[in-house]
């Protein structure tokens, strides 16, 4: 008897196993794959981007510099003082201005009153020209001049009366420091 031959299908080629990428975590995911840094051209100038602080919930920013023709950048107000004792406590305590400079030496009171401003008293000065009659009144802008009137109620500042709305667009608060100066404090009114 004959032996047939069968012919036997060849068989095809397993693939091979994939080896386990490094890397490998846990939980049996790859890794992410690496970013390729990306080269800007030479004729593409990319500026750093610097992150844009946020404020904190209810603080405001500062506005911008006012254009002017000399470049001002803050403005600062001098003057006399017959007694600065008193003038000191009223800005510094009851109005609550917290940046201050007190010079002994000098008898010179610095306040800031905003980012751009700042008050400054002293003592008559031998040689200076005399006080004026009547200084200019200081106009103090605020965020709520009904809170204002509130709050330095309860620190002992006394007002000529209660905000009052003006022609001008304003609610008004006026008060006097110890020496007499005219003091308004002021809301622009919303339209």
């Amino acid at each position: 008897m004959a032996i047939k031959k069968t012919s036997r299908p060849t068989a095809r080629p397993r693939p091979k196993k994939a080896a386990k990428p490094a890397g490998r975590v846990a939980n049996g995911r790859p890794p992410a794959p690496a970013k390729k840094a990306v080269r800007p051209s030479p004729q593409t100038k990319v500026a750093p981007k610097k992150p844009t602080p946020k404020p904190a919930a209810g603080e405001r920013t500062a506005p911008p510099p006012v254009p002017n023709a000399m470049g001002l950048e803050s403005l600062h107000v001098d003057y006399t003082s017959l007694n600065l004792e008193e003038v000191r406590r009223f800005y510094t305590q009851q109005l609550g201005f917290t940046k201050f400079t007190w010079d002994p030496q000098w008898g010179y009171l610095w306040v800031q009153t905003s980012n751009g401003s700042s008050l400054g008293f002293m003592p008559p000065v031998q040689g200076a020209p005399p006080m004026l009659p009547r200084e200019p009144n200081l106009y103090f802008l605020v965020a709520d001049v009904d809170e204002a009137y509130r709050k330095l109620q309860t620190r002992g500042v006394s007002f000529e009366g209660p905000p009052e709305d003006k022609p001008w667009g304003h609610r008004v608060l006026i008060t006097r420091d110890p020496e007499g100066r005219s003091i308004w404090i002021a809301q622009p009114k919303r339209k």
